[in-house]
């Protein structure tokens, strides 16, 4: 063999030997990846199952606070702020939420208006309204307020003058429709005409979406941010200061009725007409309660939310779990359609 035959053998050889080792180092990627799949498939199944765990120990704690007291309030395990807890090859944490704390937006799915009343927004139109202005959100309160309540209705007739109805919503890009019922998470008031990420940053810890179309606000469990929900329910008489100041002089367990709640301080003053308006939604007690969960298994971080129900305040059930979602993500308003 010449030294040009070598030299050929040579580079096939060399060819040969790059290509072996690019298929091994794929291969070898390829498997790495595979393990990576599988190891997070076995951490998500894992965080699901501790999940259940989490659900089980709240479940034991709103029971062991319905068998001692008629009423929800702050002073009972459940209550206790976030806690965390140690697992194998990981930790979890979470806390319980009163779902009653809250402005059900689902209230607005139900027939607000009186027999015969045709022209006047209902009362809980007009306190969503207000709860908007008071967290600085004037401009639109009424419109967000009204296409709300036509988003959740179930017709297709715009009812109020600044509301929105189908028509607005098929104009849109990608055109979609109203959902004439009950909203299944409180994210998707961010459908609704003119709600910006801004706004749902303001208004979120201030709403929910239970599957009722009841009102039931527990005051028992209302915190002193929260205070504005009192404002709005009992405008004109309530300043933010009132309302800030009958929940941080509120019994250490809670009001035993609400008419001992009734009795605090600016509330003596509300007329008998709005007293017997607003009572119909407020509480001293609750039955729906949500976990939320954050669990942290090997390299994988999972969100867990179990909405749970008291139907005879004995037993408690979970009605429906959501992995995932940690915020709302404030969006750039200039890449949508103004309305």
């Amino acid at each position: 063999m010449n030294n040009r035959q070598r030299g050929v053998a040579l580079i096939v050889i060399l060819l040969l030997l790059a290509v072996m080792v690019s298929i091994a180092a794929s291969m070898a990627d390829r498997l790495f990846s595979q393990f990576k799949r599988a190891s997070n498939q076995v951490n998500h199944q894992q965080a699901y199952w501790y999940s259940v765990s989490a659900e089980a120990l709240a479940k034991v704690a709103l029971e062991q606070s319905f068998k001692d007291s008629d009423t929800i309030n702050l002073s009972q395990p459940w209550a206790i702020e976030e806690q965390t807890y140690p697992l194998d090859n990981g930790t979890i944490k979470g806390r319980v939420v009163d779902m009653q704390a809250c402005f059900n937006i689902n209230a607005l799915s139900a027939d607000l208006r009186p027999q015969g009343e045709t022209e006047r927004v209902p009362f809980l139109v007009e306190v969503l309204q207000r709860l908007l202005e008071e967290k600085e959100v004037s401009q639109d309160a009424e419109t967000i307020a009204q296409s709300l309540w036509e988003y959740v209705d179930k017709n297709n007739t715009a009812n109020s003058p600044m509301g929105v109805e189908d028509s607005y919503y098929e104009s849109m890009s990608p055109a979609y429709l109203t959902a004439n019922a009950m909203l299944s998470d409180k994210s998707e008031l961010r459908a609704v005409n003119q709600v910006s990420g801004e706004v749902m940053q303001k208004i979120l810890p201030y709403i929910c979406a239970i599957p009722s179309t009841d009102l039931r606000i527990n005051v028992n469990t209302l915190k002193e941010e929260q205070a504005a929900l009192l404002v709005a329910l009992f405008f004109p008489v309530l300043s933010e200061q009132d309302a800030v100041s009958i929940l941080k002089n509120r019994p250490y367990d809670g009001w035993s009725n609400i008419d001992d709640f009734f009795r605090e301080g600016q509330l003596t003053k509300v007329s008998e007409e709005l007293s017997k308006q607003v009572k119909g939604y407020l509480d001293v007690t609750s039955s729906y309660f949500e976990l939320d969960a954050e669990l942290l298994v090997g390299d994988s971080r999972v969100r867990a939310r179990s909405l749970l129900f008291s139907e005879n305040k004995e037993n408690v059930m979970v009605i429906g779990r959501r992995f995932g979602g940690i915020g709302e993500r404030v969006s750039d308003r200039s890449t949508e359609q103004k309305g």
